[in-house]
């Protein structure tokens, strides 16, 4: 392991696994301050690692790519002569791009049979998922020096346009602001349009402001729920109007982000701002937003979690009420309405 000047890590994951993954690139870097550290992530997601001041290099996997592109990419990373390659993933695509870009020495997950792509297999240990990375790194031998915490740069400029977009809309530094993303990556994790707006219309009431938050596969959603919200005018709509950088420093402007277990809430953990996650059938041990400040809101059912992308029933959410939600913010609201006043 002293030998090694060359590492690239493959972590084709969703937005949340890439930023559990930044004390496992913080900690390898204390470890290997030398070395070239490169990583490969889902081109979708590239822009909040981008500023990862541990990188030397952020390369952009697009998952629609062909074999022929898929193959290209592998090619232009393989000339670069690799010592070690970690994969973090472990699904069958992304260890057969760690073995097209052929490092002299691969480890990581992998899926049953996957082991054949790599030269040791390391098993999931942890609790939850930035353990579970960090004792990757244990496998190696690393040292965790660095901390655990979630770590995520913004860029000044995108800040600077989403200051202006909140100024626009009469919401300054001193406004209590609450962050809703209504979205999630599969179906069974989002809420109930109807929870999200008996949720909207009890923070109204206490004369807060909100700020729906989302790409452009959640903009008819919102619409929706906006529709059965009567008043609306401290409510600012920021749906599919931001790339994925503005969003990160829109939400680094809200005082609470409530949201399903998605992206968006990890992006907030990431950045300091308190949470209220709701959970269905993913496992809030392994993915809850990490750090201090974040609360949980679930049912607790037989079935959970059973880590479905879709559902017959969809009780863990359909059976979680605004009134339950509204019950774990109230304290996080008193306080924040305390510091403000």
């Amino acid at each position: 392991m002293e030998e090694i000047s060359k590492i690239v890590i493959v972590n084709l994951l969703y937005l949340g696994d890439l930023l559990f993954s930044t004390p496992f690139i913080r900690n390898l870097r204390k470890n290997y301050p030398e070395a070239q550290l490169d990583i490969v992530v889902n081109s979708k997601f590239q822009d909040i690692i981008k500023n990862n001041p541990h990188l030397d290099g952020v390369y952009a996997f697009d998952k629609r790519w062909g074999l022929k592109k898929s193959c290209e990419f592998a090619k232009a990373l393989r000339v670069k002569k690799y010592d070690l390659g970690l994969n973090i993933h472990g699904s069958y695509r992304s260890l057969i791009l760690t073995r097209l870009i052929n490092p002299g020495y691969s480890m990581g997950f992998c899926q049953p049979g996957g082991s054949i792509f790599l030269d040791r297999r390391v098993l999931k240990e942890g609790e939850h998922m930035v353990e579970v990375y960090l004792n990757f790194l244990k496998n190696l031998g690393v040292q965790i020096k660095a901390g655990q915490e979630l770590e995520l740069i913004i860029e000044e400029k995108a800040q600077e346009r989403m200051d202006s977009l909140l100024t626009a809309h009469r919401a300054g530094q001193e406004d209590i602001l609450i962050g809703l993303n209504t979205g999630g990556t599969w179906p069974t994790k989002r809420w109930t349009k109807e929870g999200f707006a008996g949720l909207a219309r009890l923070l109204l009431d206490q004369g807060l402001k909100i700020i729906f938050l989302g790409g452009a596969e959640d903009l008819e959603r919102v619409q929706d729920i906006l529709d059965m919200v009567e008043c609306k005018g401290s409510i600012i709509e920021a749906t599919a109007s931001t790339d994925l950088m503005e969003l990160a420093a829109l939400i680094n402007r809200c005082s609470l982000v409530i949201s399903g277990d998605t992206g968006p809430v990890h992006v907030a953990a990431a950045l300091g701002v308190p949470t209220v996650t709701i959970f269905g059938p993913s496992d809030d041990k392994k993915y809850r937003p990490y750090g201090p400040g974040h609360e949980i809101v679930k049912l607790d059912l037989d079935c959970q979690p059973c880590g479905k992308h879709d559902c017959d029933h969809h009780t863990c959410m359909k059976e979680i009420r605004a009134e339950d939600v509204y019950r774990s913010v109230q304290s996080r609201i008193s306080a924040l309405t305390k510091e403000v006043f």
